[in-house]
């Protein structure tokens, strides 16, 4: 007799729990760190437009989720990447894969409000490892600038890997 109002009851505190649960991510300041990335791009190697990417909330706000795709002409090279910010390591993660074999993970954190950077490490001929610095930028004029940098000499020199503009398509 009073099982339907002890079942209501448990459904009624339940719901609310499971709308804080799927709000966890939407609310947390820091899987808000690169949002400034959420959105699709033309993406520009100097003046020459090369790829358009969009990255999207998925997960609850809990992921961003990636898509390459080339413009230039080029048949390989499109990929796909996930963004997701971990409280148990407490730092960003990216696993990025591509049409043609390539793949790689990163950990990330952000460097200040709208400058996230991400750093891998790649083993070299002869034990030595290519470290790279990989950094997304909120630029003033809404633009995202994304700068990959490497060393092989632990830090002492750094070469550009490359440099691209991402210019929200309308």
């Amino acid at each position: 007799m009073h099982r339907p109002l002890i079942a209501a009851a448990l459904f009624a505190f339940a719901a609310p729990a499971a709308a804080q649960t799927a709000d966890t991510c939407r609310n947390d300041p820091k899987f808000r760190e690169q949002d400034f990335t959420v959105g699709s791009w033309d993406v520009y190697t100097g003046d020459k437009k090369t790829d358009e990417v969009t990255m999207k909330l998925i997960l609850n706000d809990c992921a961003i989720e990636e898509h390459w795709r080339k413009t230039d002409g080029r048949p390989t090279g499109n990929g796909i990447g996930l963004f997701n910010y971990s409280r148990l390591l407490g730092s960003w993660g990216y696993t990025w894969a591509t049409d043609d074999g390539a793949a790689t993970v990163f950990r990330g954190n952000l460097v200040k409000p709208g400058e996230i950077r991400y750093v891998t490490e790649r083993p070299l001929p002869g034990g030595k490892v290519r470290l790279r610095h990989w950094t997304l930028y909120a630029m003033p004029d809404g633009t995202v600038r994304e700068l990959a940098v490497g060393t092989e000499d632990g830090g002492a020199t750094w070469t550009t890997d490359y440099d691209l503009k991402w210019v929200r398509r309308r």
